[in-house]
């Protein structure tokens, strides 16, 4: 009975967390809680939009010479923070169901996730090209 309690109160502790500072969910959009190093969250707060750029082992180059070289890309740009628990390192944003399943596939134990913050007012949203050590020091 201990250890079943000892879980509820686990469970319900991040949503408390969360309670006296989300923000309004959009209809249509969907809540989507993911992990950052507590670090990243430190100046992020409800209501600041955010980009997420993920690193990864990709292939490149031309076809009978490619190589896997580790590369940082933007997966999701212009997104809305509805809460931030800094204590356990988790950030709840608002996305559509499109870049919902983005997050999910990127989210992977291999590959890191980085969190930007926008200037307020910052609303562009553009193609980004894959940054890769190879093309910065061609």
């Amino acid at each position: 009975m201990k250890s079943m309690l000892l879980a509820a109160v686990l469970l319900v502790a991040p949503a408390a967390a969360f309670a006296d500072q989300t923000v309004q969910l959009a209809p249509g959009y969907r809540a989507l809680s993911m992990p950052f190093e507590p670090h990243q969250l430190r100046f992020v707060e409800p209501g600041d939009y955010v980009d997420i750029l993920t690193t990864f082992q990709a292939e490149l180059g031309e076809k009978g010479d490619k190589k896997k070289e580790e590369v940082t890309a933007t997966i999701l740009q212009y997104v809305r923070v509805l809460a931030v628990d800094r204590t356990v390192g988790v950030i709840q944003l608002q996305v559509n169901p499109n870049e919902a399943q983005y997050a999910a596939l990127f989210a992977a134990k291999d590959k890191a996730l980085w969190l930007t913050k926008r200037g307020e007012g910052d609303k562009e949203m553009k193609p980004m090209e894959m940054a890769s050590a190879r093309k910065l020091f061609r």
